[in-house]
């Protein structure tokens, strides 16, 4: 039996599958190391914030026990307050930014997953179409 271009169309298929299949993975990887680095900058960023409000909070104590707010102490806050607010909005837009990258990467996974089941799908169609053929020429089964 002469069934080498079947066998030859399931092995490329096979093929074809474990490509799709190691370039998901490999996307999979980048988008988590990416996550990750966003992660870590944004704990950052709120350890900043932590600080700033940690210092805020012992200044204003000291406002509540003297009862007195010096010109430094008031533009100090002001600075702080700013510096807040900025952080603040930075962290909103890496936020944004990071779901708009996840909502896309779960997008591109589905894609990547319908198409390894279609691989999947053609495989197993070429498989029992050599089968077939096999039974037709009375050859025995491929396993």
């Amino acid at each position: 039996c002469t069934s080498s271009s079947f066998q030859d169309e399931v092995d490329e298929l096979r093929a074809e599958m474990e490509e799709v299949r190691d370039s998901y993975l490999e996307e999979e990887v980048y988008q988590l190391q990416e996550l990750r680095r966003e992660l870590d900058r944004a704990n950052k960023n709120c350890r900043i914030l932590q600080y700033r409000l940690r210092k805020a909070e012992q200044k204003s104590l000291r406002v509540a026990q003297t009862g007195h707010v010096d010109g430094e102490l008031l533009r100090s806050l002001e600075q702080d307050l700013k510096v807040a607010k900025d952080v603040s909005v930075r962290l909103h837009n890496e936020l944004e930014s990071t779901e708009d990258k996840r909502s896309r990467a779960e997008d591109e996974n589905e894609v990547l997953r319908q198409k390894i089941i279609e691989v999947e799908i053609s495989k197993q169609a070429l498989h029992n179409e050599l089968e077939r053929i096999k039974e037709v020429n009375g050859c025995r089964p491929v396993s």
